[in-house]
């Protein structure tokens, strides 16, 4: 992390989670170029469930990722079963799309389940995408 990106997330730090949210989608928005560095920010401070959401939803607008970085981001603060319920909201999908999200989705999802639970919500998750 960049010493401006690290004065972002002090920036980010001081506000309320729903005025950091507006900010990254505003000052990020998926279409800009540089909307990868809002991934690189998201994970350094807590988020309100409801702006997890928020946040989830417009970058995985992008979904697939082309790689691990981003979902390794809203996975570092994100529960296993909120971070599926967004995904989800992003299929179906063409099957090499799917393959793309799978292959980088799926290890990041085994490192952060916690417990049985999760690990069954993502091979559900695997299922719908990839029917066997």
């Amino acid at each position: 992390m960049n010493e401006r990106q690290k004065i972002l997330c002090a920036q980010l730090a001081k506000m309320e989670s729903k005025q950091a949210a507006e900010w990254l989608i505003n000052r990020y928005p998926v279409d800009s170029i540089d909307y990868g560095e809002a991934l690189l920010l998201i994970p350094h401070r807590s988020w309100k469930r409801s702006d997890q959401k928020r946040l989830a939803q417009h970058y995985f607008i992008k979904l697939p990722f082309s790689g691990a970085g981003g979902y390794e981001a809203f996975a570092s603060f994100m529960s296993v079963k909120t971070f599926l319920d967004c995904v989800r909201e992003r299929l179906p999908m063409n099957a090499s799309d799917a393959s793309l999200l799978l292959y980088y989705l799926i290890p990041v999802l085994n490192k952060a389940a916690k417990n049985d639970s999760d690990r069954q919500l993502i091979m559900n998750l695997v299922n719908e995408i990839r029917p066997s």
